[in-house]
């Protein structure tokens, strides 16, 4: 499912942190009542195939356990981009996320001639070459500022190991 969520400032952001944890917390609730399961393949079933978890942003949605999981954490890495994006770019005034299986870039901007960016959550940056892939992808689109921003265990806020290949910024959104 996609999704696409304009963002105006910080407070919007904070609107949808505050949905993922309403989400992350009902999910908890469940999590409690089943894991006294005595079969470990049957709670891992159920957690893979039952829709035990609700939707990240709209915890009225049943969906799997381990999507909720990358979901949280995937949109989660967006509104800590957004969030630095808006303190980069103080004249920014909206942006739009493109969230799931939408077509164009994770995060898109018309200020200041453009801005796109692409974002993921990953154990590490390197996991799967999907930081090369998304240095690749968003060097391709004609907009004037370019970024991939990640979260990974371990791995502060910060201008990542000041990478900026094919006038793309990578930047780590931090894990806390």
């Amino acid at each position: 499912m996609s999704k696409q969520i304009t963002l105006h400032n910080t407070e919007d952001i904070e609107k949808e942190i505050k949905k993922l944890r309403l989400s992350a917390k009902k999910s908890q609730l469940k999590l409690n009542d089943i894991c006294g399961y005595s079969d470990p393949l049957e709670l891992l079933n159920k957690f893979k195939f039952e829709k035990i978890g609700c939707d990240p942003l709209d915890n009225q949605r049943p969906l799997n356990f381990i999507e909720q999981l990358n979901q949280t954490f995937t949109y989660l890495a967006s509104f800590k981009a957004a969030s630095i994006l808006f303190e980069m770019h103080p004249g920014l005034t909206s942006m739009t996320l493109n969230l799931g299986t939408r077509a164009g870039s994770d995060i898109e901007s018309d200020f200041d001639d453009g801005i796109a960016a692409e974002v993921f959550a990953a154990v590490n940056p390197k996991s799967n070459n999907k930081l090369k892939k998304d240095i690749q992808k968003v060097s391709a689109v004609n907009v004037k500022h370019k970024y991939v921003f990640f979260m990974c265990p371990n791995i502060k806020k910060v201008l990542y190991q000041n990478i900026i290949k094919n006038g793309v910024v990578v930047w780590s959104v931090g894990y806390e």
